[in-house]
């Protein structure tokens, strides 16, 4: 059985990908509610049928609403953006199980004093995963042929931002503890310390003014919360006496041993 650091670095690999592959596909650009300017982001953060109908561009057309034809002036956001969402139901239990992995190895390897912080991170993780399936379940009833506008994806969206900035927090005791990790996965660990600080200011910012740029601003630094954790963890698992000494290690594995063994042109030519 592989030992929880490198289900968690495997994990974290199937997580970037994700994030990746999710965020994909073309978009109109024009003004969005609340001064955002990311589409998915204004769509999730959603309060009113106008503000979804701003985001895509074109009407929504639910119960009670007029039937007259309007002219979309956007024909590519609301077909980008229910792809988007289909994507995401199947992204939320990497990423969440990822972080759920990092919470153990916190509860297991943190400094003392903070490991229960892994336990809390355990609980925000999951806390905003179910709020993430609640939020994509609006948005794609929004979206759908038959859209019901009686419930709005924003409080859901807002408490699942909320959570993932401060479980990149709650981080922080392990890599605090990687003390005796080499090389690139103990200067990743120090810079993820520094972006989860810097996601849960935003998050806390955005709670205490309501100003949603604050969650506009905290994206790439989540994005790179997460590449940051990742690589602090992989450094873990597989390059625990650094990047040079792990390569050496995986040259020597058997089925690559003969690889790194190859001859070089000198050999071949005497």
């Amino acid at each position: 059985m592989w030992p929880l650091t490198r289900v968690a670095a495997v994990a974290g690999v199937l997580t970037l990908i994700g994030g990746v592959v999710v965020a994909g596909g073309p978009l109109c650009r024009h003004a969005l509610p609340n001064r955002l300017t990311d589409p998915g982001l204004a769509l999730q953060l959603a309060a009113s049928t106008h503000d979804v109908e701003t985001v895509l561009g074109q009407r929504v057309w639910c119960p009670a609403t007029p039937t007259a034809a309007a002219t979309p002036t956007c024909l590519a956001n609301k077909s980008t953006l229910d792809m988007q969402q289909a994507r995401d139901l199947v992204f939320i239990p990497i990423y969440v199980a990822f972080l759920v992995l990092v919470g153990l190895l916190v509860w297991r390897h943190g400094v003392p004093g903070g490991r229960w912080l892994g336990l809390v991170a355990v609980v925000l993780a999951v806390g905003a995963g179910l709020c993430d399936v609640q939020e994509d379940r609006i948005i794609r009833v929004l979206l759908g042929p038959a859209p019901v506008c009686a419930a709005m994806p924003r409080p859901w969206a807002l408490a699942k931002w909320r959570m993932l900035c401060a479980v990149l927090a709650l981080n922080i005791p392990l890599f605090l503890a990687d003390r005796d990790l080499r090389g690139v996965g103990r200067w990743a660990g120090y810079a993820a310390i520094v972006l989860g600080v810097a996601a849960l200011y935003f998050g806390g910012m955005q709670l205490a003014t309501g100003d949603d740029t604050y969650l506009e601003s905290a994206l790439p630094v989540v994005a790179a919360a997460f590449a940051a954790t990742w690589v602090a963890v992989a450094g873990r698992a597989w390059f625990p006496a650094g990047l040079l000494a792990g390569l050496d290690a995986l040259g020597s594995r058997p089925w690559l041993r003969r690889f790194a063994a190859w001859p070089d042109d000198e050999e071949t030519g005497s």
